[in-house]
């Protein structure tokens, strides 16, 4: 918690009178002006900053909106005085939706600490389950190259070169064999028992491997991508990407 004020006895009033340690917060700077707040606050990174909105020199939103160029992602709380509403209008523009009007009621203030505490636990969730998909996607797709092609059978050798060349293709197991002049059962077997997948599992792996690359491009359409590996279908693409890597396209695409 980080309180801007360029009054002192609200400042003190803020830091001594609310119950801080009862809501798990703790306050660790304050600051009775913008520029001083802007110069500290990207060091410090505290979840919560409180700041009013009419300080001399820098405003309050002005603040704000400077310490998210730098890329502070703290949740913001602007404090206001009945006469300066549009204020906390305009705050509304930076997604700052937690405002407080002056006088400050004890009640609203912990009602506003609370709700503000709750968006950053969920904000926080969203984030480890990103972190964990991606993880998850990253593990997958290292799954498909944990064996060493030198040491497979010849035929599976050029079967894996074949599938790795013509992905794109509505390829089968039939049309392969057809290729290296060999029964379709025992290519099938061959993929089994030397790198314990079926032909279908690692035509799909092959594709999926190639769309997280095409997904680097956050502007490629998922669509597209879906037809670079060979889906015609997007929505079925988008499936088969998900059962495989834990995330969906789009997601992916977002975090990568």
């Amino acid at each position: 918690m980080y309180i801007v004020d360029d009054s002192s006895l609200l400042r003190k009033e803020l830091v001594l009178t609310n119950p801080w340690d009862k809501w798990n917060c703790v306050v660790v700077g304050q600051a009775g002006d913008g520029e001083t707040a802007l110069k500290e606050i990207p060091d410090i990174m505290p979840d919560i900053v409180i700041t009013d909105i009419k300080m001399a020199s820098l405003t309050g939103l002005q603040l704000i909106e400077a310490l998210k160029e730098k890329g502070v992602g703290s949740e913001f709380i602007v404090i206001s005085a009945y006469g300066e509403f549009e204020y906390a209008q305009n705050a509304i523009k930076l997604q700052v939706q937690n405002y407080i009007l002056k006088p400050i009621n004890d009640e609203e203030m912990e009602m506003t600490i609370k709700k503000t505490i709750k968006n950053i636990e969920s904000k926080r969730s969203l984030e480890r389950k990103e972190a964990y998909g991606t993880k998850l996607a990253s593990n997958n797709i290292d799954l498909m190259e944990d064996f060493d092609v030198k040491n497979l059978n010849a035929f599976l050798r050029k079967a894996i070169e074949y599938v790795t060349d013509n992905y794109k293709l509505n390829i089968s197991l039939k049309d392969v064999a057809g290729e290296l002049h060999i029964s379709e059962s025992y290519l099938g077997k061959l993929f089994k028992t030397e790198i314990n997948t079926t032909f279908v599992e690692f035509l799909t792996q092959v594709r999926i491997r190639k769309a997280l690359e095409l997904l680097k491009d956050k502007l490629i359409p998922i669509y597209q991508v879906a037809e670079e590996v060979g889906y015609s279908d997007y929505r079925y693409f988008s499936l088969v990407f998900k059962k495989i890597t834990g995330v969906n396209p789009k997601e992916f695409q977002k975090r990568s």
